[in-house]
């Protein structure tokens, strides 16, 4: 009996453990990676569909671009908008996402936008996600969205379900994603 309740006890610890581990820093809770991916989606946006809002007082004119500068006081220079950038994705996507943008830039020490903005793709129903803890380091977000066939002309059925993979990954500076695109 003793052997049992020893054996009980231990495989209730060795459980417990790990939700415990996925509960910690070394393994983000399902929220937390939730939290992530829609920090990550704004972040990313800032350079698709949705730019940091301008405040339209002071504007560069480069000859390609006219650029106004931002109105959102986190983010008063290009190293603050850098570090934003760097908090969400790796290292190697986050100097792919800012070298690849032509949207912002800094002049006198002020961080600038060039107010423009992708289109969205309005085939695009509303996305769900699904967690995958692939290993200790990697969790798989699965993100499955709906295509419709026209919704501009109220054909709203819908003609496949794109799935698209975010790897969420534990990197040196913490957990970042290393794939992103756009939902919209």
């Amino acid at each position: 009996m003793k052997i049992l309740r020893s054996l009980f006890l231990t495989a209730v610890l060795v459980v417990s453990g790990i939700f415990t581990a996925f509960a910690s820093p070394e393994a983000p809770t399902d929220q937390e990676v939730i939290q992530a991916f829609q920090e990550a989606n704004t972040v990313y946006e800032w350079f698709e569909h949705h730019p940091l809002e301008t405040d339209g007082k002071e504007k560069k004119d480069t000859g390609y671009m006219i650029y106004y500068t931002v109105a959102d006081k986190n983010y008063p220079t290009m190293m603050a908008l850098k570090t934003k950038v760097n908090q969400c994705f790796t290292e190697a996507l986050a100097g792919f996402i800012i070298s690849d943008s032509r949207m912002y830039r800094e002049f006198d020490g002020k961080l600038y936008v060039a107010p423009s903005a992708k289109a969205r793709d309005l085939r695009k129903g509303t996305s769900t996600i699904n967690i995958l803890r692939e290993s200790p380091t990697r969790i798989n977000l699965e993100v499955s969205t709906p295509m419709m066939e026209d919704p501009a002309h109220g054909k709203t059925n819908i003609v496949e379900t794109r799935k698209t993979i975010f790897p969420y990954v534990k990197t040196l500076k913490g957990w970042r994603f290393s794939y992103f695109e756009s939902l919209e």
